[in-house]
């Protein structure tokens, strides 16, 4: 397609001189630019103005009280020996696996199965604390 009669369609439909509509392209631009820069400035002054507004109210002033005398801490009694607390001694684990495979082959004969244990294998304490496996659970439960 010839570029001039593009130009000449653009001058017949808007009816001004292409050169005009460049013009007001310009102007628009360049105005558009000065308003969005001044606005950034303007909100760039006015957050470190209240960035200072802050530290002022916040910084704790320094009073000129005078210090107290120091005084001297009368000697603190010796503290009581303590109590010797019982020993707490671990129950015998065998009685407590008993018990626990006397409830499967309950559970086992209601089925009309057999079942049996295999091995007994002390649990390994988790790393973390019960608060913090608490928090990991809530964060990653599913929506």
């Amino acid at each position: 397609m010839n570029f001039a009669r593009l130009l000449d369609a653009a001058q017949t439909a808007a009816g001004t001189e292409p050169s005009e509509n460049i013009d007001l392209m310009w102007s628009t631009l360049v105005t558009g630019l000065v308003v969005v820069f001044l606005i950034l400035v303007l909100l760039v002054i006015v957050l470190w103005a209240l960035g200072k507004v802050m530290n002022i109210k916040i910084k704790p002033k320094k009073s000129k009280r005078p210090e107290p005398e120091k005084s001297v801490a009368p000697p603190v009694a010796p503290a009581p020996a303590p109590v010797p607390q019982e020993e707490i001694e671990e129950e015998d684990d065998s009685e407590i696996i008993a018990v626990i495979a006397a409830a499967i082959a309950a559970y086992g004969e209601s089925e009309g199965k057999q079942y049996r244990i295999a091995s007994v294998k002390r649990k390994e304490r988790s790393v973390r604390s019960s608060w913090s496996a608490a928090g990991v659970a809530e964060n990653t439960r599913p929506f």
